[in-house]
């Protein structure tokens, strides 16, 4: 390919880039947001104690994260939180990116970080979980099935009181969940992995994310300080 041509094609790309970018709804600080929700017996796995606490001034990266934490008596048990960002049925790409930073990792079980749509009757789901025990590895969420699927990229726990920044990328493709990458601490992980929507008896349009503290088989208390969260889809 001749120069002219070769600076053509990259003028090209640019300008798609640059519409997609123009396009684009992008929340910043969601962290910061009114408007969470939470949930302990949604995740099924009950008997947890979980709270969440907003406005941190430190440890934070900007002077203003949310503080969470679980603990309990049962086995196993889970704290999830979540937000309605949103009302879009029809798009495509989906990018959920956030810090966060742990003052007790090695009472994890496993983290979990997902966006979702609706659309009419279909919910796509990019729900990730960083499994720490056993085999330690990231897996992603078939929601048609209600499984996980193990992947082979893996999730160590990050050492206490230091910052780890995670990047989820997701695409519909077809009409399907296609799950792009998962990108932590600047080295990308591709996933290339495609699951079925799930069917809904309602429609809806809204576009969610959510952010879950997994315990340990004691239930150890822990928090997780979260902070500049970010969605960006088109």
């Amino acid at each position: 390919m001749g120069f002219r041509n070769r600076a053509l094609w990259i003028g090209l790309i640019t300008a798609v880039i640059g519409l997609a970018n123009l396009n684009a709804t992008t929340f910043t600080r969601i962290e910061e947001m009114s408007g969470w929700k939470s949930c302990g017996n949604c995740t099924k796995l009950n008997g947890a104690t979980f709270s969440m606490q907003q406005h941190v001034s430190s440890p934070s990266r900007d002077g203003d994260s949310a503080k969470f934490s679980v603990g309990g008596t049962s086995s196993g048990g889970a704290g999830l939180w979540y937000r309605r960002m949103g009302s879009n049925s029809t798009a495509t790409n989906f990018i959920y990116e956030l810090y966060y930073y742990m003052n007790k990792p090695a009472a994890a079980g496993a983290m979990e970080f997902s966006a979702s749509q609706r659309s009419g009757y279909k919910w796509y789901r990019w729900d990730t979980q960083c499994l720490f025990t056993d085999i330690a590895v990231w897996r992603l969420w078939d929601n048609t099935t209600g499984h996980w699927y193990r992947t082979s990229i893996p999730c160590r726990r990050p050492a206490p009181y230091t910052w780890t920044k995670l990047v989820f990328e997701g695409k519909k493709v077809n009409g399907n969940v296609l799950f792009v990458s998962i990108t932590v601490n600047g080295q990308k992980y591709y996933l290339n992995k495609t699951f079925s929507p799930k069917s809904m008896g309602s429609s809806d349009n809204s576009v969610t994310v959510h952010f879950q503290l997994n315990g340990d088989s004691n239930m150890t208390d822990y928090s997780a300080w979260g902070d500049q969260f970010k969605l960006t889809y088109w």
